[in-house]
């Protein structure tokens, strides 16, 4: 596996731990830990576009 691979698989984990912490807060009607994994999906779309500009 390359090294840009690895680089995007651990993206794709990173934004499925936020994915697990929305489900949470919604589960816990949490509304500070619901924007917090908002805006960590975010933040991972956000590095993901910048790694998908360089190819």
């Amino acid at each position: 596996m390359s090294g840009g691979r690895f680089e995007v698989a651990g993206w794709a984990l990173f934004s499925f731990s936020g994915v697990l912490f929305l489900v949470a807060a919604l589960r816990a009607g949490d509304a500070l830990l619901l924007w917090g994994s908002i805006t960590w999906l975010a933040g991972v779309a956000l590095f993901l576009a910048g790694i998908r500009g360089r190819r």
